[in-house]
């Protein structure tokens, strides 16, 4: 079949006036706060405490909790074992509050930095202290090598290496690159964040640009994974860093996550399908209650006390480090694995051709995985003595899991289409406001149409939505225009012909 032939079948479906092209992005269920356990009453104090969707303050939410239980312990799956850390991505527009959510679920993270940033103050004297003492006593034994160089050797080996210099006081970072990032691991403490209630600019940001786009999805995909970090650079040398947790929470507006959600390398890389993604409805105009439940303030300030203390848990180490984790691994007991199995099974069936997850096979892939780690979470946070994961527990995750998966199908479905809707509505504004004629050919639309659009297999899809939409008409026969014949020529509706 040509092209003609089938651009004449779509005609066939022409509405009597055109339609719309940008189409709303379908409702989505309503969050399952209830499936939150202990952090349940947290997402819904700030829901009731800023009047914003309570997906966003229950995003926040289960950020935070990753972030602190992340180095505790990882967790068993139904295939071996994976962090518990998370990686989360909220969509709402600029108004939300956002950012009133995102620091009432940061105030212990960002109080435990204040801590750590004192702490390290004071480490770095005694460093500089400790140094200095070093470097004398090295020099001293160097002097003496030429009349003993056994006994200066043996009185090196006894100094030892160069005192280290304290950790960083940080654990969180808004734009960090995967270069920084990396560069900076031996003195970064080994649970980190990337949580930005302005995930816009990491997203357009530096790091992921065209020329660092791949190697940052790459990179933080490896610290989901939990797989350890390498560098090798001729000025820096080798270094292996294993034992590192990273979570994430980047909140970013609808433009701005279109585009990654679109992104080809995001989605081929499989990054995509490690985050949790929700766009809630938005409550802009519905705000309207003065004041918040005191008891709101009482149950988000017990959630702050429980994550400052699991911020402060030591953290299991591999002997002699002081930054590389070897976490133990938390169990699933025999009702959670049946769970879990159950989702797992219920999962994989809709991913076959003609099943409801069959779009999005890289995130649904991943659902039982996610199940797992947001039942580690919430075992964590609630208990970080716990020795498995409960099968009611499982069955609260799995439950989130499910609603993870149908925002990842309504979300990145949406982002697709919205991209060539938004590139079709393109051409339509053109061909009525700028084209002086009233019908179109490909051949013309690819030498006078919009810069970015002038490739005619492009154009052939994009004409394609513009007759289904009405808004061109097929000619039979072709047409001339613009004294020339056109064998395939359309006639365009709208305008002022």
């Amino acid at each position: 079949m040509n092209a003609h032939e089938s651009f004449s079948q779509t005609s066939d479906h022409v509405p009597e006036e055109p339609t719309p092209i940008m189409r709303d992005l379908p409702a989505p269920e309503p969050y399952p706060v209830d499936a939150m356990g202990s952090l349940r009453p947290a997402a819904q104090a700030i829901h009731d405490m800023t009047q914003a969707p309570v997906a966003i303050g229950a995003q926040s939410v289960l950020g935070v909790a990753a972030l602190c239980v992340q180095g505790l312990a990882d967790v068993e799956t139904l295939h071996g074992s994976t962090p518990a850390s998370l990686f989360l991505l909220t969509v709402a527009q600029s108004g939300e509050r956002k950012s009133a959510c995102d620091k009432l679920a940061m105030a212990a993270v960002r109080e435990f930095e204040t801590e750590l940033g004192e702490i390290s103050r004071e480490d770095g004297v005694r460093h500089l202290n400790a140094l200095d003492i070093w470097s004398q006593r090295r020099k001293e034994i160097i002097n003496t090598a030429k009349k003993d160089p056994d006994g200066a050797s043996a009185d090196l080996d006894a100094l030892g290496p160069e005192p280290e210099p304290p950790l960083f006081a940080t654990i969180v970072s808004g734009d960090p690159t995967l270069e920084g990032l990396v560069k900076h691991m031996g003195r970064l403490r080994p649970a980190l964040g990337l949580f930005s209630d302005e995930g816009g600019s990491f997203v357009g940001g530096h790091a992921m640009n065209s020329d660092n786009k791949l190697k940052t999805v790459a990179g933080l995909s490896k610290l989901w994974d939990g797989a350890p970090i390498d560098r090798w650079r001729g000025g820096d040398g080798v270094a292996l860093f294993p034992g590192r947790r990273l979570s994430a929470h980047l909140m970013a507006q609808p433009v701005a996550a279109a585009g990654l959600l679109a992104d080809p390398i995001a989605n081929g890389q499989g990054f995509l399908a490690r985050f949790l993604l929700t766009e809630p409805c938005s409550a802009i105009g519905t705000r309207l209650r003065v004041g918040h439940d005191r008891a709101s303030e009482i149950a988000l300030e017990a959630f702050k006390t429980r994550a400052a203390a699991l911020l402060r848990a030591e953290l299991p180490m591999k002997d002699g480090a002081r930054n590389e984790l070897r976490p133990p691994l938390l169990a699933l007991s025999d009702p959670a694995r049946s769970v879990l199995q159950a989702f797992a099974l219920q999962v994989e069936k809709e991913q076959a051709k003609g099943g409801q997850l069959e779009t999005v096979r890289p995130f649904a892939s991943k659902a039982a995985e996610h199940a797992a780690r947001i039942a580690a979470v919430l075992t964590l946070f609630a208990d970080e003595r716990a020795a498995a994961v409960s099968g009611e527990t499982m069955a609260q995750a799995t439950t989130l899991a499910a609603y993870y998966v149908n925002e990842a199908a309504r979300l990145t479905d949406a982002a697709t289409i919205s991209e060539e809707a938004a590139a079709a509505e393109k051409l339509r504004k053109w061909l009525i406001e700028v084209w002086p004629e009233r019908m179109i050919s490909v051949t013309d639309a690819t030498q006078f149409g919009p810069g970015d659009l002038r490739e005619a297999r492009r154009i052939r899809k994009l004409f394609k939505i513009l007759i289904e939409h009405g808004w061109l008409l097929p000619i039979d026969g072709g047409a001339d225009i613009r004294g020339k014949r056109r064998r395939e020529a359309w006639r365009i509706v709208g305008g002022s012909f």
